[in-house]
């Protein structure tokens, strides 16, 4: 799957990420095929515990078997810890536990932090198993981020999204050269109506990557801009 678009002549600039937290079913459904219908990347950040998601949230959730089978056609898994817990909460071997567990088992060097809560004990702890680690602290980051396991995020919710926003934080990252992290959670479509905070309409986003995709920017994984960035 390529990770960019090129113009003409022109190579891309910037650097845009997707990615969905939680592994809900809405984003397997519907949002997997959008990005594969652009040849656009997405990250997906899934606990261990394929059920704990669907019974806190309420939400269906897609089975962890279904998003490890999309590493085959260039999207990333990122790790959620286990239990989706708190991680700032846990002793030190209970905090080992639920970083190195998703490590191991999803063989992946990147790390969502659950509900974005971390600290330092949090990230020193977690430098041990990922070179990377999206948080949901705002702004935009450098192709070469000074801090890679704090990553800054836009997070994307009901109440803050637009295509309007979403298409000029775009053109910005173009415009500035920079790396623009998009997370999100749930989103729904007209049929799936939900009162969810964190959710974005589908029709919303499905005009927002249209754009994305036009514009001379790359689309990549968490892995692939931090892998770059240590050459």
């Amino acid at each position: 799957m390529p990770s960019h678009h090129q113009f003409g002549t022109g190579v891309a600039r910037g650097s845009i990420s997707f990615v969905f937290d939680d592994g809900y079913q809405e984003i397997y459904q519907h949002v997997v095929p959008l990005l594969d219908h652009y040849q656009l990347p997405g990250v997906f950040a899934i606990p261990l515990d394929e059920h704990v998601i669907s019974k806190t949230e309420h939400q269906p959730t897609a089975p962890l078997n279904d998003w490890l089978s999309l590493q085959q056609r260039g999207h990333e898994i990122a790790a959620h810890s286990i239990n989706h817990l708190d991680l700032t909460t846990l002793a030190a071997e209970q905090l080992e536990h639920q970083l190195k567990e998703p490590h191991t088992k999803l063989n992946t060097t990147t790390l969502v932090y659950p509900g974005g809560a971390f600290n330092d004990t949090v990230a020193s702890a977690a430098a041990k198993h990922y070179l990377a680690a999206r948080t949901v602290v705002r702004g935009l980051e450098s192709l070469s981020p000074a801090d890679p396991l704090r990553l800054k995020s836009f997070n994307f919710t009901r109440r803050n999204f637009s295509v309007f926003r979403a298409n000029a934080l775009a053109l910005y990252a173009w415009l500035t050269n920079s790396w623009l992290i998009e997370t999100y959670h749930l989103i729904h479509t007209a049929e799936r109506k939900t009162n969810a905070s964190h959710s974005v309409p589908f029709a919303d986003f499905k005009r927002h990557v249209s754009f994305v995709a036009r514009l001379p920017l790359a689309v990549e994984t968490i892995q692939t801009v931090i892998q770059r960035s240590r050459l």
